[in-house]
């Protein structure tokens, strides 16, 4: 090889690096509706969606889609747009149009750098294309791994297993967003299969932020009425004063029955940190909403305030790994653990909070303990050891 093909092929080279450096480093953020197709037209100008969702949007996306909200993507609506790019948004004003007033119109980024990485999971591959496609979907990895996902990540990013960024294949993708996760459907490629893809996501900063965070017991403040079941936040922290904490980062919801919300087929006005939890009769097809109790994921300031030791009775070597309440309560005597803490905290020898582990818990609730088991992890492999302590009421401390 001449000095001047081996200076080429280097250049490629490099050249390649750098491009797949800069794909990996972007992400897609949710769709954002903020204005409805009106007399004047649609708009959805960055500056806006900015002022109203200035966390979950960066200030300099390099990429933007458009399409109706019904789904049309927005070059086949045969809409004139005054104003279409990254940097500014979308605007179609009516009176610009030929033949057909705009339609109401959604938009999502991408965005690069920083906003990507600032707060970001592990890779999640949780389908293959072998079925009906390859779906790494959001609710379904929440529910497979409720604390390492945050409730509503700002952004997400896809590639195939062997590293290829997904805007570089040619698969047409049914879904790629951060509301919704990913989706590929085998029967919408050209005579093959889906690519085998992972995803992760970028959460908002304070999701990071927490270096310690403690989960409540369950709570169950509304029972399921003629209008349904709502445990919001405010509710929950007027009812168990003392016991759930104003500002979680977390919420998981399940039937007094043990059934986890996503399998009981209800649909949910809210499931989300901001507002807590609702389920509302009229929202269902012909049933009734179930009776939920949630638990809360809290911040440390929250946990903090009358904690006890550390506990370690046991470890994975058996069946798993059970630090249950009870036990730890027939174990220690009354003045080292209280009867009915408000909060646990569970963290590996090596001192890896649990939700950053990729263990499957069985039991992690103030009300229970911890239970790991071994049989329920992936791979044939053993739980972590853990250690737990819990967060008792205030007047534990004081006597």
């Amino acid at each position: 090889m001449s000095a001047s093909q081996s200076f080429a092929t280097w250049c490629l080279l490099l050249s390649n690096l750098c491009f797949l450096a800069t794909a990996l480093d972007t992400c897609r953020t949710a769709w954002f509706d903020e204005g409805d197709a009106s007399g004047d037209g649609d708009s959805e100008l960055l500056t806006d969606l900015r002022r109203t969702h200035w966390p979950r949007i960066c200030s300099s996306p390099v990429d933007m889609e458009a399409e109706t909200v019904s789904g049309v993507k927005s070059q086949h609506t045969g809409n004139i747009f005054h104003t279409y790019s990254a940097t500014g948004g979308l605007l179609c004003l009516n009176s610009e149009q030929t033949w057909r007033p705009c339609e109401d119109y959604k938009v999502m980024f991408t965005c690069t750098g920083q906003f990507c990485s600032g707060c970001r999971t592990r890779w999640f591959d949780h389908d293959d294309p072998t079925g009906n496609g390859d779906y790494e979907v959001l609710s379904d990895l929440r529910e497979m791994y409720p604390r390492e996902m945050c409730p509503r990540p700002i952004a997400i990013e896809v590639q195939t297993v062997s590293g290829e960024p997904a805007s570089n294949t040619s698969d047409a993708l049914l879904s790629y967003d951060a509301a919704y996760g990913f989706a590929c459907v085998n029967a919408e490629q050209r005579g093959r299969s889906c690519e085998d893809y992972r995803v992760r996501f970028t959460c908002p900063e304070e999701f990071c932020q927490v270096s310690e965070q403690c989960r409540t017991r369950w709570v169950n403040g509304d029972n399921s009425s003629d209008e349904g079941d709502v445990e919001s936040i405010h509710q929950l922290t007027r009812t168990f004063p003392g016991q759930v904490c104003g500002n979680p980062i977390g919420i998981e919801a399940k039937t007094t029955a043990g059934i986890s919300a996503e399998h009981t087929g209800d649909t949910f006005l809210s499931y989300d940190v901001t507002f807590g939890f609702a389920c509302i009769n009229e929202k269902q097809r012909g049933k009734r909403c179930e009776d939920y109790q949630v638990t809360l994921t809290c911040p440390s300031d929250f946990c903090q305030g009358c904690r006890t030791r550390w506990f370690d009775v046991d470890d994975p070597t058996g069946e798993g790994d059970y630090e249950t309440l009870l036990q730890l309560q027939m174990l220690y005597a009354p003045g080292r653990l209280c009867t009915q803490p408000v909060a646990i905290e569970a963290v590996t020898l090596a001192g890896v909070p649990a939700h950053k582990t990729d263990d499957v818990l069985q039991v992690y609730d103030a009300t229970s303990g911890f239970a790991c088991v071994n049989a329920e992890q992936p791979g044939g492999r053993r739980c972590h050891d853990y250690k737990v302590r819990f967060t008792c009421p205030l007047d534990f401390c004081k006597e």
